[in-house]
């Protein structure tokens, strides 16, 4: 790259803003510019939505203002992409600008998937997404004190709005259209008891079960079940997962895949000069080695830094999914990583799968608190290919993490059976009793029987 080169980038989240950012960091001299949904503003965290939305988080501090781009000379035009000219080398915007590149990064993210479901653009019917999204849901809670509420989807997001909203007193229905909650990140066994402690914090909750309609005239009013029962309510959010916006892609010809954008190892698409990084795009699953999605803001932001330094020259692979995810219901904490049990059966994969409890301080402590871990092991060469925690410690969560290196290290049972974790009385379960370390212990027994 040279004082001359143009990078354009379409979309200003995870992978778009790190993007540029890390672009300005290592050449200042580049010209970047960013394009971006006409009523976006600043950079505000997704993972915050749900927090702002039920009123638990100020926006300011999730909120970093445009001053973060403009002091590094980063140009933000607030005007959605359109079209993009690969002949010309150019992208044309809505309000018909035309901007040139030389190197062009594809960050459009994803939409929520709204199910066809009769009823579903009433008013008081919303997704989270975008800041506005959240700042349209607290609106509407506030100003007619909502206490009745139907969420569609129990994934990660679900479950933290079931949980925001429970915590203000709103009674929340939660409808799951798979056998259990967290169906992506939790095998059945794990979800059980997490779905006792739900209802025993009155979430009403609905496994099993689809919306068949959304009643009302004008407004909400209640909701109807494939069961065929009624229950009312004031609003309802749709968190039904999402799909990747690939649109301005196609049109201008380059390969999607069957889940996404196409990208190789150093995250560039079939044009060599357009990378493209996020929510957008189908990467290889480290275990399976099939295309899969990555739609975390983790992935955004290492693939946006990857992209940065690939444009200037670097040759950085951009590593296979793993998906290590967190979340919080109350005081249960939740964290996955690699295949569910059943995830890895439906490839084909032979599984031994381990859980084992323990707390997170050591024996004597009184304040201790629960924290079970379910390990998943490829029978065929013993390597770790999955875990699940749930504990009642935040502090347990980090773990995770611990795990996913664990599986892109290609460790297995016999290796991790040797985990040295830090231990102390406070902060660390008994080092006789870390059910990491007992759970491999355990497998690596059986997968040598």
């Amino acid at each position: 790259m040279n004082e001359k080169s143009k990078i354009v980038i379409l979309g200003c989240s995870g992978a778009g803003a790190l993007a540029a950012m890390m672009l300005k960091q290592k050449q200042s001299f580049l010209d970047v510019t960013v394009l971006r949904e006409e009523d976006e503003q600043g950079l505000l965290t997704r993972c915050a939505t749900p927090y702002i939305c039920c009123g638990d988080v100020l926006v300011e501090p999730s909120y970093k203002d445009d001053s973060m781009f403009t002091g590094a000379g980063i140009r933000i035009v607030n005007s959605a992409a359109k079209s993009i000219d690969r002949k010309n080398k150019s992208v044309h915007s809505a309000d018909r600008q035309e901007f040139r590149y030389d190197k062009l990064l594809l960050a459009t993210g994803a939409e929520p998937i709204i199910p066809p479901i009769d009823g579903a653009n009433l008013d008081g019917v919303f997704t989270l997404r975008k800041s506005s999204d959240a700042f349209r849901i607290l609106n509407r809670m506030n100003m007619q004190r909502i206490k009745k509420c139907v969420l569609i989807g129990a994934g990660a997001i679900g479950v933290e709005i079931a949980y925001l909203t429970a915590k203000k007193g709103v009674r929340m229905v939660l409808v799951e259209m798979l056998e259990h909650v967290l169906p992506g990140a939790f095998d059945a066994d794990m979800s059980k008891g997490l779905e006792d402690y739900m209802v025993d914090h009155k979430v009403d909750l609905k496994c099993n079960t689809k919306v068949r309609k959304i009643n009302g005239h004008d407004v909400v009013e209640g909701v109807t079940f494939s069961s065929g029962e009624e229950v009312e309510a004031e609003m309802v959010i749709i968190s039904a997962g999402i799909r990747p916006r690939v649109e301005i892609a196609r049109e201008a010809g380059l390969e999607i895949g069957k889940l996404g954008l196409k990208v190789n190892k150093y995250l560039q698409t079939s044009d060599p000069d357009i990378y493209a990084a996020g929510d957008l795009i189908q990467y290889e699953n480290y275990v399976t080695g099939r295309p899969g999605l990555g739609q975390l803001r983790p992935n955004a932001v290492i693939g946006g830094r990857i992209v940065a330094k690939n444009i200037i020259g670097r040759k950085i692979e951009y590593p296979a999914f793993v998906n290590g995810f967190a979340t919080k219901f109350f005081d249960k904490s939740m964290a996955g990583t690699g295949l569910t049990e059943e995830a890895a059966r439906k490839e084909g994969i032979n599984t031994l799968s381990i859980v084992k409890s323990s707390a997170d301080q050591h024996s004597m402590m009184i304040g201790k608190k629960p924290y079970t871990v379910k390990l998943v092991f490829n029978k065929e060469n013993k390597r770790l290919i999955g875990g699940q925690i749930i504990s009642d410690s935040r502090t347990m969560i980090k773990n995770i993490d611990t795990l996913t290196v664990a599986i892109r290290s290609d460790w297995t049972a016999e290796k991790l059976a040797t985990l040295r974790c830090a231990g102390q009385p406070e902060l660390s379960p008994d080092p006789g009793k870390e059910p990491i370390a007992l759970a491999a212990e355990e497998a690596d027994s059986q997968l040598r029987d």
